[in-house]
C-alpha cells in the first residue's frame, strides 16, 4: 500500500535576516532625513504659509515674516537675501517674496517686483576719441620742458635788472644776494631772472615779433629801498646771473599732473621756428618753437603732425600721351603734366607752453630729423 504523499504548504513570501537588514538600512538611509527636514520645515513654516506674497506699502518685518512662519523671530534662518541685486539685504514694497527649498531646508527668496528683465546681446559699440594719443603723466615728460620764454622787447625792456651782487665773486649763484633797479608791480615778491636768447622776425625781416629769453634762476624780495631798489636773495640758480639780467614775474603753470592731449578743432598751419638750445634739427623729446600762439587760438595739450612740404612730379605716363605740339606748350607754360602730392606726417608735437605769437611745443614721437621751417598741422 502506497503511503500517501504529504503536500508541504510554503507561505508566499519570506525575507531572509539578510534581506530584512538591507531594508532596514535603506530606510534610515532615505526617510529618515527627510523626516528631519520635514521636521525642520514644520518647526519653521506655517503649515498654511502662502506659495508667495507680494509686499505692500506699511508692511512691517513682523507681520511679513508672521504669513510664512511660526516664530517669526527666526526670520533669519530662512531668508535668502540676492546679492545681485541693489540692496539686497532690505525689502521694499512690489518685492516677490517665496519659499524654496535649498538642499532640504526652507528659504525665503525675494525677486524684485519693480524690476525688468532685458535680454542682451552682443552688440558693436561705437565710442568718439576724446584724445589723438593717451593721457600722458607730466612726470614722465616735464624734464624735456624749457623754462624760456618768448616775450616782447618792450616788456623785456621795461623789466626791473639787477645792478651789483652783494658778494665778492663776479658769478651770481644760488643763496647770493643782489640789488636790483626798476619799476616793481605791486604786491609781487617772487621773480625769475632771464637773458636774450634770439630774435624772431618777419618773413621781411624788418619787424621783430618775438624776443626769445633764457631762464636762469629766480629770486625773492628780502627789503625795499629809496630809488626803486630792492634787495633779493637768489633761491635757485641754473646757470651763471650777471650784472644787467632781467626779472620777471614768476609764471603760474596751467599744467596738472596729468596732461590730456586733444586735436585742436580749428584748422592749424604753421612753421618750426627754431629748436631748443640751437639746434639745427631736432629728435624724439626735444622742444622747438612754432610761429602761432593765443592770438590763433592754439592752447596747452593740443597735439600737432609735422609734415614735409608737398611736391610736384611730371607724371612721364600723362606726357608720353602728349604730341609735341603740347609739350612744347607745357614746358614754355611751366605745367608739364605735373602732378601734386601730399607730405608725409614725420612727427608728432605736443603744446606745453604759449604765448601770444608763438609756442613751444615738445616733439612726442619722429621717425627721421625734424628740421626748421618744416610745416605744423592738423594730425
Amino acid at each position: 500500500m502506497l503511503n500517501p504523499r504529504v503536500s508541504q504548504q510554503v507561505p508566499p513570501f519570506a525575507l531572509s535576516p539578510r534581506a530584512v537588514s538591507r531594508l532596514l538600512f535603506l530606510y534610515i538611509v532615505c526617510f529618515l532625513p527627510l523626516s528631519s527636514v520635514w521636521a525642520q520645515s514644520s518647526s519653521l513654516l506655517r503649515n498654511d504659509y502662502p506659495t508667495s506674497y507680494t509686499v505692500q506699502e506699511g508692511d512691517s518685518l513682523w507681520e511679513i515674516a508672521s504669513q510664512f512662519m511660526v516664530d517669526p523671530d527666526r526670520w533669519q534662518e530662512i531668508w535668502k537675501p540676492d546679492r545681485y541685486l541693489d540692496d539686497p539685504d532690505l525689502i521694499f514694497p512690489g518685492d516677490i517674496l517665496t519659499v524654496n527649498f535649498v538642499g532640504g531646508s526652507p528659504r525665503i527668496m525675494v525677486k524684485r517686483g519693480s524690476q525688468d528683465v532685458e535680454r542682451l546681446s552682443p552688440t558693436m559699440r561705437e565710442q568718439t576719441l576724446t584724445s589723438a594719443i593717451p593721457a600722458i603723466p607730466l612726470e614722465s615728460i616735464e624734464n624735456s620742458f624749457t623754462q624760456n620764454r618768448i616775450v616782447t622787447q618792450e616788456l623785456y625792456d621795461a623789466a626791473p635788472y639787477i645792478v651789483q651782487n652783494l658778494g665778492d665773486n663776479l658769478a651770481i649763484a644760488t643763496g647770493d644776494e643782489i640789488f636790483a633797479r626798476g619799476t616793481w608791480p605791486e604786491r609781487t615778491t617772487s621773480f625769475e631772472v632771464y637773458r636774450p636768447s634770439r630774435e624772431y622776425f618777419d618773413d621781411s625781416g624788418d619787424e621783430l615779433l618775438g624776443l626769445e629769453v633764457e631762464y636762469l634762476g629766480f629770486a625773492t624780495i628780502v627789503s625795499s629801498h629809496e630809488d626803486n631798489v630792492r634787495r633779493l636773495l637768489i633761491n635757485n640758480s641754473s646757470k651763471e646771473i650777471r650784472v644787467g639780467d632781467r626779472l620777471l614775474v614768476r609764471e603760474q603753470t596751467s599744467l596738472g599732473a596729468t596732461i590730456f592731449p586733444t586735436e585742436p578743432s580749428h584748422p592749424v598751419e604753421a612753421r618750426i621756428m627754431s629748436v631748443l638750445n640751437g639746434e639745427a634739427m631736432g629728435s624724439q623729446l626735444d622742444t622747438v618753437v612754432i610761429n602761432i600762439g593765443s592770438e590763433e587760438d592754439l592752447e596747452i595739450g593740443h597735439v600737432l603732425a609735422v609734415r614735409t612740404e608737398d611736391s610736384n612730379i611730371v607724371d612721364v605716363v600723362e606726357r608720353s600721351r602728349m604730341t609735341f605740339q603740347e609739350r612744347m606748350r607745357n614746358i614754355f607754360s611751366n605745367n608739364q603734366a605735373r602732378v601734386a602730392l601730399p607730405g608725409d606726417d614725420i612727427g608728432t608735437l605736443l603744446v606745453y607752453k604759449v604765448f601770444d605769437g608763438f609756442s613751444y611745443a615738445v616733439i612726442l614721437s619722429s621717425p627721421r630729423p625734424i628740421e626748421l621751417n618744416f610745416r605744423v598741422t592738423n594730425p
